[in-house]
């Protein structure tokens, strides 16, 4: 089994807050902002893994990865915002978040894989995703089913040969929980600075 050591400890500081508390915001800006954050809590989790020592065979394996935790995360971030946010509200924002990401992979892919719109392949795997976590439990975080199948996810795109066999453990036990509290306290901070 991997080293089993304390959640992420590969996080570069993100900004969750505003600079200037108590200025309105935009449902747009927050949804930008959120889109930045995702982003980061999910490439900080891809290295996270390699760190633990599993193995990414390649860089086209490794954004994958990077994709599954972006599509867990904007799933996780419209069921946090579901009692906060009307509707209406609640919809641009997190269509905002998706389109943010979007344009943070799409940046990054394009250094790897070059000449291709990948957004367009990403909003279907988002859409995909979040259809299936919507049959799972979701109380104050993500319950068993949820994070089983992001683990069991990622565990299809690593593999599971002796290197990668405990990569859904430390999914499901470490880092998805791990990912939610820090989405959970950025989007808090987000909309109390705002």
């Amino acid at each position: 089994m991997a080293n089993q050591h304390s959640p992420i400890k590969i996080v570069t500081r993100t900004r969750n807050k505003w600079k200037q508390s108590g200025k309105q915001r935009s449902t747009n800006d927050n949804s930008t902002a959120l889109g930045y954050i995702v982003w980061q809590l999910a490439l900080n989790a891809a290295k996270k893994l390699h760190t633990e020592d599993f193995r990414y065979d390649d860089d086209n394996q490794r954004i994958r990865v990077i994709e599954e935790y972006l599509a867990f995360l904007v799933h996780v971030a419209d069921r946090l915002t579901f009692e906060t946010l009307q509707k209406g509200e609640r919809t641009v924002f997190i269509s905002g978040v998706a389109q943010a990401t979007v344009r943070h992979l799409q940046r990054n892919k394009e250094e790897i894989i070059e000449g291709v719109n990948h957004g367009a392949e990403f909003l279907d795997l988002i859409n995909q995703r979040s259809l299936e976590y919507s049959c799972c439990s979701f109380r104050s975080g993500p319950g068993y089913t949820m994070l089983r199948a992001l683990g069991a996810h990622i565990q299809d795109i690593m593999g599971s040969d002796q290197t990668n066999k405990w990569v859904i453990d430390q999914v499901m036990e470490i880092d998805g929980p791990y990912l939610c509290l820090q989405l959970s306290g950025s989007l808090n901070n987000l909309f109390a600075s705002a």
